[in-house]
């Protein structure tokens, strides 16, 4: 195909999670990853603009929508099912007038749905343009055990419908929440799927500080650092790491622990570590720079991480790179990832009562939080692509769409 190549990106998501440069770096890279390689990238989000320009690159154009008080409703219990459903149909009639105006004056040759949100929409209007369409997923939320509930299709309707729909093509993150396996489970052909890793940034770990000098640079005077960085939403269970907090501060009282990201678990997360006599020992630091958390790494003796669905997240796979003692919880696809003993501490459920004397025995050795630590290390260097390996594939797989579509 011969000028420009023009992909329309649209989702309910933005390009950084937390805030300008903070959070999961995906989508960023997606849409900078296009761009880089000469594509033209209009991306339409369900946000309001986050203080910055997005001014992401020559070659991406940001069109932005947004209704702040109906995703308020959607928080509250009694109406928030009400209030979902009242923001996707506006998100889906938005996003549609607004890519319709577009196509009336640029030629769209890919349309991308990224998330449950994006997928519908993109369907449409690929069918109204006869272009094809790709969704792209950051892993699921819609386990497999999750389908054993009652009324779980009602329930998830709106993962249902965005995972099930028709496309050309399917990206799923291998992020340990078994993507793959839902997917067959809702009867998606599965010769359509792409199941990879993320990629990730090697060159954030290439000359990473000592840990004297990243404590100096956070102003950390602890001997002992625990480190969790995530999102701060109930899923992802920060609060087990603060649970066992008393106990390990009681045998290692020099001990901080970072916690590092936002959200709407933040305020009962710091009432809970005034409730167990720690606040003094725990240290909210908000949103960072993701090109900061390295520096936290460097400053960490133990990188902890106990999501309910999965644990291979981002965070995971930097703090494996960066050579840290992991302890994390067996659910999902994590142990294909942290084999317990080997290159971590990996924990049953029913283990999770014995974190605190874990933590303890793990700050008690560190000839053993080196050996974790340098055989994490060397399992990324093996199995993890960078961001440019990732981008690649992605792009080779959608200039081959392009190609067979030309060819019809």
């Amino acid at each position: 195909m011969s000028g420009q190549k023009c992909v329309l990106i649209i989702s309910a998501l933005d390009y950084w999670s937390m805030g300008e440069g903070k959070g999961g770096p995906a989508l960023y890279k997606t849409l900078t990853g296009y761009a880089e390689r000469g594509w033209k990238v209009y991306f339409i989000t369900g946000n309001r603009p986050q203080g910055a320009s997005d001014n992401l690159h020559k070659n991406i154009h940001v069109i932005r929508f947004d209704v702040p008080w109906l995703k308020r409703l959607i928080q509250i219990k009694k109406i928030g099912f009400f209030a979902k459903i009242l923001w996707w149909v506006y998100f889906q009639i938005t996003a549609f007038i607004k890519a319709q105006k577009l196509q009336s004056k640029e030629k769209i040759h890919v349309i991308y749905g990224y998330e449950i949100d994006g997928v519908p929409v993109a369907k449409l209007l690929s069918k109204l343009w006869n272009v094809p369409v790709v969704a792209r997923f950051q892993g699921t939320s819609l386990g497999v055990d999750w389908m054993k509930r009652r009324l779980w299709k009602l329930r998830a309707w709106d993962h249902v419908l965005g995972l099930q729909i028709p496309v050309d093509l399917v990206i799923m993150t291998n992020d340990g929440t078994q993507g793959d396996r839902v997917l067959k489970s809702l009867g998606v052909k599965m010769e359509q799927v792409r199941f990879w890793m993320n990629g990730v940034d090697w060159e954030m770990f290439k000359s990473p500080p000592s840990k004297t000098e990243a404590c100096e640079y956070l102003q950390v005077s602890a001997q002992k650092v625990l480190l969790t960085v995530s999102r701060l939403v109930k899923w992802k269970r920060v609060d087990r790491v603060i649970q066992a907090l008393p106990e390990a501060v009681c045998s290692f009282p020099d001990t901080m622990l970072l916690v590092v990201g936002d959200g709407p678990e933040r305020g009962g997360l710091e009432r809970l570590a005034r409730d167990l006599g720690v606040q003094e020992r725990v240290r909210f630091e908000g949103a960072v720079l993701h090109k900061e958390i390295p520096k936290y790494l460097a400053a960490a003796d133990i990188f902890l991480s106990f999501y309910d669905w999965s644990n291979v997240g981002n965070p995971l796979l930097e703090a494996m790179m960066a050579g840290k003692c992991i302890v994390t919880l067996n659910n999902g696809d994590t142990g294909r990832f942290i084999r317990d003993g080997e290159n971590g501490v990996l924990l049953e459920y029913e283990d999770l009562p014995r974190l605190p004397e874990v933590i303890k025995d793990l700050l008690a050795n560190q000839e053993l939080r080196n050996r974790l630590g340098a055989n994490a290390r060397k399992f990324a260097e093996e199995n993890f692509w960078s961001w440019e390996e990732r981008i690649e594939a992605e792009i080779k797989e959608v200039s081959a769409l392009l190609e067979r579509r030309k060819k019809l």
